[in-house]
């Protein structure tokens, strides 16, 4: 089929299978055909997943940072001497400094990979991120002072800005739409699992005397970038979406062959031209080259709304609380084990992954979003009610049981979805812009509630302790309802579909 033939069959309105080039509807399929068909590609479910591995450093990275300031040698290296108390302390400015820069770079490196993903393209982004996560290591690991070490932090956040503006889009484009819910929400599990690793380094560390107690945990970053790397050069072939928008038909089409060549009735022709046509037609009467402007125009304002708004619910919904703070969280409200707490809620939280890897394809988006963000509603709710009961080990246990309750609940929904989502919902010619602006409004609010979290918890600050679960409930019931107006299903719809519903202002309830 020519593109001519395929535009014309646009026009026409007739729905065209990505998977197969015919003209058929997707439809709901049992979980053996989904995992039959996920078989039968899985050689770009294998590039998916190599891909998605980068966020494995950054999962490491953000865990490590939040524990290793409590190493007794890393404070003796970057710390101050009190003589009034005899023991050595880390400044919070110097911790404060770490922090806002590492999420400030990571804004500018979410911002650039929107321009560099078009520029140079998605493979080439890859290789600069985990660059610089690895000579960010050897800034760490041979940094004289805490001055120094903000070099490595301004690394490590280009790196997470690179990463979350780049890994979703890179998969969608990568994934058969069939099973792109399925591929999107490894994501997730790789910033879990590095997270998990990290967490298993730093105890098995905390056992060495020395410098190499937390000089262990920062060598440990060499062999996940090795990893990524080794999984990602021979797997993962550079976006067909990338290479057609600059008119290189010949190396998209082997991209796509690469990757699904191998699936039974796979027509690489038909699906070359079905990319061509979308990037074509949406470059009518617009300049070669893409824009953030572009973004907030016309039914591309609302596409980057959807994509920025499971950003903002992730961390909304208690993320800065009960996981990204949790250890701290629970120490600060008198509990003496959070760290087993911790551990117990990352094994649950992978478990909650794998369980979304599951339903994604057939619960759907909007509904396994919805019910687990209705579903959250209360933990917070119960979380901050017990702030106002006295302490004791009950009410302790209770914190931390719905804490683990409430990783279940946000990684099953929020947590794995929202990725999917900023992933599938812009469209192809923005869709390096969109996902920067989303990895951008992340880091944005991280960086606030990095430090709002301390500051509300803190015995010495507002002291909420517990209480500070009402702090997130409150506008997560406002996030909540406008999600459950606002958010679409994207299940089983080509990208094609997806331009069609929203140039149509078709409304959220009836994708």
């Amino acid at each position: 089929m020519s593109i001519s033939e395929k535009l014309s069959r646009e026009a026409r309105e007739e729905p065209l299978d990505h998977e197969h080039g015919t003209s058929l509807e997707v439809t709901a399929t049992t979980w053996s055909e989904q995992f039959q068909f996920l078989w039968e590609c899985k050689r770009a479910a294998f590039a998916c997943l190599a891909c998605s591995s980068a966020a494995v450093l950054i999962g490491y990275d953000m865990t490590l940072i939040g524990a290793i300031i409590a190493n007794v040698e890393f404070v003796k290296k970057f710390g101050k001497y009190d003589a009034d108390t005899d023991s050595w302390t880390l400044p919070a400015d110097e911790q404060l400094v770490w922090s806002v820069v590492q999420y400030v770079s990571a804004i500018c490196g979410a911002m650039g990979a929107g321009y560099m993903n078009d520029m140079i393209g998605r493979r080439a982004v890859f290789h600069i991120l985990v660059a610089c996560t690895m000579v960010g290591t050897i800034v760490e690991l041979f940094s004289p002072d805490w001055k120094v070490w903000i070099v490595a932090k301004l690394l490590f956040g280009a790196a997470m800005g690179f990463m979350q503006g780049t890994i979703p889009a890179y998969i969608s484009e990568l994934a058969p739409s069939r099973v792109r819910g399925f591929l999107l929400s490894l994501f997730q599990f790789w910033i879990m699992f590095g997270a998990f690793v990290a967490a298993c380094v730093l105890e098995g560390t905390s056992h060495v005397d020395g410098p190499w107690s937390w000089k262990g945990t920062i060598v440990s970053q060499f062999g996940l970038g090795v990893l990524c790397l080794v999984l990602f050069i021979p797997l993962v072939p550079e976006s067909p979406y990338y290479l057609a928008s600059k008119g290189r038909l010949d190396a998209a089409k082997a991209s796509l062959l690469t990757m699904r060549g191998s699936e039974a009735n796979y027509v690489v022709e038909e699906d070359l031209a079905t990319i061509v046509g979308l990037i074509e037609h949406e470059r009518l009467g617009k300049d070669a080259s893409p824009s953030y402007l572009e973004c907030f125009q016309g039914p591309n304002l609302r596409r980057t709304f959807l994509a920025c708004l499971p950003m903002v619910m992730q961390h909304f919904l208690g993320y800065p609380l009960c996981g990204n703070y949790l250890a701290y969280f629970l120490t600060m409200s008198g509990m003496n084990n959070g760290f087993t707490i911790t551990v117990i809620s990352m094994t649950v939280s992978m478990l909650a992954i794998i369980c979304a890897f599951v339903l994604i394809e057939k619960v759907g988006r909007r509904l396994q979003y919805l019910v687990g963000t209705f579903a959250i509603l209360p933990c917070l709710l119960c979380i901050g009610i017990l702030g106002f009961v006295p302490s004791s080990t009950a009410v302790l246990r209770g914190v931390a049981s719905l804490c683990i309750i409430w990783s279940f609940l946000w990684y099953l929904s929020v947590g794995a979805v929202g990725w999917t989502i900023v992933g599938e919902i812009s469209s192809p010619r923005l869709r390096p812009k969109t996902t920067s602006l989303a990895a951008t409004i992340n880091s944005l609010i991280n960086m606030g509630w990095s430090i709002a979290i301390p500051y509300l918890v803190n015995s010495e600050k507002a002291n909420l302790g517990p209480k500070t679960g009402l702090v997130f409930f409150g506008p997560s019931v406002v996030l909540a309802g406008v999600a459950y107006f606002a958010m679409p299903e994207t299940k089983g719809k080509t990208f094609e579909e997806l331009d069609a519903l929203f140039e149509s202002r078709t409304p959220a309830r009836k994708f």
